[in-house]
Formats: C-alpha cells, sequence, structure tokens
C-alpha cells in the first residue's frame, strides 16, 4: 500500500533581488537598488553581511535604496537585522500592500523612511516559553528573563516610534498586530531622531530659497556618506576588497 505524499510549501528564507543599475561609466552594471523578500530565519542577517564581504561595490550602492518585501519571520532576526542595517542609513521603502512583524521592524532601521499607500503593524511578542524542567538550575534561582521585549523598547524609541505606541505594543498579546494610523507614522517620521539632530547640527538650516534647499541636500547626501562608510568599514574588517580599499577614506572624509 502506497502512502499518500504530503507536500509541504518551503519556507522561503531572505531572498535579495538587485535592480536599477547605473546605466554606464566605471559603475556601470551595478545595482542601485536592492529587495529584501521573503521570511527571515535564524541566520539570514550573517548571511546578507557575506554577500556584503564578497560583493561591496553592489552592496554599497544597492543600499541606496532598500525596498521590503518581508513576508514573516524570526522577531530577534529582525531585530538583528535592522541593528546591522541601521548604521548604515538606509533609504527603506515599503513597496507592497502592508509591512508587519519583523518587515516594520527592518522598515524603522531606515535613515529614510517610505510608506507608499501600504499599512504598517508591528506583533507583540509572545511570552518567553517556561524553562525545562530538566535543566540544572538551582531551585531557588529566579525565573528567566527574556530580554527581547527591552530590546525592542531601546530599538523602536531609538528609531523614533512613539513613546505610548511603543508600551502599548510591548504590553499587549502575544501575536496581536498593533496598526501604525497615518498619525502614528507621521509622529515616527521621515528620519529617525539621531539622523535629524545629526541634520541639525552638521548641515545649514532650511531656508525658503531653492539654493538652500540644495545645499541641505548636498550636505545630508554628504552626511549619510560618512556615516555609512565607518559603519561599512567594520563590516568590511579582514576583507581585501579593491573597491572598496580605493574608496574606503574618500567616503570616510566626506564631511560630518
Amino acid at each position: 500500500m502506497l502512502l499518500p505524499l504530503l507536500l509541504h510549501t518551503p519556507v522561503q528564507a531572505l531572498q535579495w533581488n538587485l535592480s536599477n543599475p547605473f546605466p554606464d561609466g566605471p559603475l556601470a552594471g551595478v545595482a542601485r537598488t536592492v529587495t529584501l523578500s521573503g521570511e527571515l530565519l535564524p541566520g539570514d542577517t550573517g548571511k546578507l553581511v557575506q554577500w556584503m564581504q564578497r560583493q561591496p561595490a553592489s552592496a554599497w550602492h544597492s543600499l541606496g535604496r532598500v525596498e521590503l518585501n518581508i513576508t514573516g519571520g524570526d522577531t530577534r532576526e529582525a531585530l538583528l537585522l535592522a541593528d546591522t542595517l541601521a548604521p548604515l542609513y538606509p533609504h527603506m521603502v515599503v513597496t507592497g500592500n502592508s509591512c508587519t512583524g519583523p518587515c516594520a521592524l527592518v522598515w524603522l532601521s531606515g535613515a529614510w523612511r517610505m510608506l507608499a499607500g501600504g499599512k504598517l503593524g508591528l506583533q507583540a511578542v509572545p511570552p518567553a516559553p517556561p524553562a525545562d524542567s530538566g535543566t540544572s538550575r538551582p531551585a531557588d534561582a529566579p525565573p528567566a528573563f527574556d530580554t527581547l521585549p527591552s530590546q525592542l523598547r531601546v530599538y523602536a524609541l531609538k528609531q523614533g516610534l512613539p513613546l505610548l505606541f511603543t508600551e502599548r505594543w510591548l504590553t499587549g498579546s502575544g501575536g496581536q498586530m498593533y496598526w501604525l494610523s497615518e498619525q502614528d507614522v507621521n509622529a515616527t517620521g521621515t528620519w529617525p531622531p539621531y539622523y535629524y539632530e545629526k541634520l541639525r547640527a552638521k548641515c545649514p538650516a532650511l531656508a525658503t530659497t531653492e539654493e538652500s534647499f540644495h545645499a541641505l541636500r548636498r550636505c545630508a547626501a554628504r552626511l549619510v556618506i560618512s556615516q555609512k562608510a565607518f559603519a561599512f568599514d567594520k563590516l568590511m574588517t579582514g576583507v581585501d576588497d579593491t573597491w572598496w580599499n580605493e574608496n574606503r577614506d574618500v567616503f570616510k572624509s566626506a564631511p560630518r
């Protein structure tokens, strides 16, 4: 007797696809956009960093616009990916109808954040599972403490998520989705607070003239390049790449 064949749809781990290449010049063919899609699984951040180290030029330029189509996955891995990307000052754009859970955490990591008509939702963290009764923990030891909620709180507030929404999200029932209203999204801002503070400290104030706008834009671009270069250089530790060796100091010396 033949047993019925059970078909399971495999979980698609994080994928990154490059697009919008430079048309000509020394960077012809190097992408200016990367799309992150699929589910975030443990270890995906490490794989993405390994790709950056193998192709520094593509990684550097494609982080200029990160389009998000992440469909779910592991919250801790999402926080690790967000913490890895935030110092690189990426431009984050939601391209689908919704960006929830891990996707929303990664979206918050952007130095420039766009939500083109989609919805943003943060999922409440389920409580930590009880400690295994078979472990050798002393009987009088305090209960295991799950640090994830406090890590998420620090990250969310750093990236500009309003305090009231952050507390409501993190104290909610595990698994419940908390959708950001238009007011919540506007309060979160296009830029995270630390980037806004750097712009105020390092760049000329925006006036009503066209020249003032362009001066601020040029200063902001240089600021992103220098901040991004220092963080990128840490990821390139131990990597001997000709393109990065030639451009490292130029990028890092951009006025900050």
